[in-house]
């Protein structure tokens, strides 16, 4: 069965939820993605569980970081070579076999983690996300054909605010059901969604179209390995202006990627300690400033959606405007002076970094046309994923290697990230400027 990409009916935009009920395959895109996510975050806090018993309570900052680079980096490793393949191959069968692989690795956490071998917890989570890494290019790169161009910015908004969601109620049922019944349930779980997400995507009825690929005169290993795909892929963001700015912006924000190593690192504080005592205030303050970005995550995207609808002039702004707010409110974090207050701060600053994040991805599904959208977004993911592996080691680094304190590191990260974020001011006037004269 065929299905031609969905064509804009009206000029306004049906909505977050709208475009729920009006796209039957995005619905089902969303669901499996929104189920896979929510099983993810019991798998994280097995790790944690399973980490804590072999090297006891971690109290610096490198072993958390360590965990968390994991979680990413192989995202940056293999990028381009999912670019390809999303580019080449049908991107619902793509998610499809993701799905199944990363159940398969899960369950075989059950017997590793049972023997306590604390190498094969890294290999086997270096596995998972590298699996994640071939996933999550095809699920963007599909995205536009399931839906109106009028509505990727709702389509993506809602991606955000499932994400927040899926990061509040994950943790907490995750924590729950770790505490009560152990970490082989929980991983079961997080297997169990995998499977589920694989058989809603074999229920979307969108059959992708043939992408050519030029033919090349030399033909042989380039292009069998995809290599020259690569390559093209490269030429193509290099040759866009605007493309390449916004990739760059959002690698700027991935200057922030240690932004959960600090949450973490300042729950642990008496600041924080909201409830109980000891590992449990620990937890419970660790928890509480999570909850809140995860607030503020959901909540970005719908204020940018609202102030900026479809002008293109308008998403640039709430780019400018997202980081800047991020930064200052990072920045005042440190002198919060109780932790309802700290809280406040978190949540606001993630309106602005979620913001950032959103409106990059869909000015980039606006722009990139389909034959180059899996490379497009691998890159993109790519550069923001070496961004955040490489802040989470720098900052957990200073701050037990050095006599830094977290508040001059988070100050040192915020003065980083101000680099990007001028940057993308200035471009962006001077291309407001631009399309003003002409």
């Amino acid at each position: 069965m065929s299905q031609t990409e969905p064509q804009d009916e009206t000029s306004k935009s049906l909505g977050v939820w709208g475009v729920l009920r009006a796209y039957p395959d995005f619905r089902r895109l969303y669901f499996a993605r929104l189920i896979s996510q929510f099983g993810d975050w019991f798998n994280l806090l097995a790790i944690f569980e399973l980490l804590g018993r072999s090297h006891g309570d971690v109290q610096k900052a490198m072993p958390l970081a360590l965990v968390l680079v994991l979680k990413i980096f192989p995202n940056f490793l293999l990028g381009p070579m999912a670019g390809v393949i999303a580019d080449r191959l049908d991107r619902r069968r793509i998610q499809i076999v993701c799905n199944l692989l990363a159940a398969t690795v899960v369950l075989v956490f059950l017997p590793v983690g049972e023997a306590g071998a604390i190498f094969w917890i890294y290999v086997l989570t270096f596995l998972q996300v590298s699996i994640s890494a071939f996933y999550e290019p095809a699920r963007q790169a599909i995205l536009p054909s399931l839906v109106a161009k009028k509505d990727l910015l709702a389509a993506n908004a809602l991606y955000s605010v499932t994400w927040s969601a899926m990061y509040a109620l994950g943790s907490m049922a995750g924590g729950v059901t770790l505490y009560f019944f152990g970490w082989e349930v929980a991983i079961m779980i997080d297997a169990a969604s995998y499977v589920v997400a694989a058989l809603i995507l074999m229920r979307i009825q969108y059959r992708q179209k043939p992408i050519p690929h030029e033919a090349t005169s030399k033909g042989g290993w380039k292009r069998l390995t995809g290599i020259e795909d690569m390559i093209e892929g490269l030429r193509y963001i290099r040759s866009e202006p605007e493309v390449l700015q916004v990739i760059l912006a959002k690698f700027g924000w991935g200057s922030m990627g240690a932004i959960t190593l600090f949450l973490t690192l300042l729950g642990h504080q008496e600041l924080y300690h909201i409830s109980g005592e000891g590992e449990r205030a620990k937890v419970l303050g660790t928890s509480y400033l999570w909850f809140c970005r995860a607030l503020g995550t959901g909540v970005g995207p719908l204020l940018a959606r609202a102030f900026a609808g479809e002008d293109d002039r308008k998403l640039h702004t709430s780019i400018t405007l997202g980081f800047f707010l991020a930064i200052l409110l990072y920045s005042l974090l440190p002198f919060a002076p109780n932790a309802w207050i700290g809280g406040a701060m978190v949540l606001i600053a993630h309106f602005g970094g979620s913001a950032i994040w959103v409106v990059c991805t869909v000015l980039l599904m606006k722009t990139v046309p389909d034959r180059f959208r899996g490379r497009t977004f691998a890159a993109e993911l790519g550069l923001v994923m070496l961004a955040s592996s490489m802040s989470n080691l720098v900052y957990a680094w200073l701050l037990d290697y050095t006599s830094l304190s977290l508040s001059q590191v988070i100050w040192i990260a915020c003065a980083v990230c101000l680099i990007p974020a001028l940057n993308w001011a200035f471009r962006s006037t001077r291309r407001s400027e631009l399309v003003e004269e002409s």
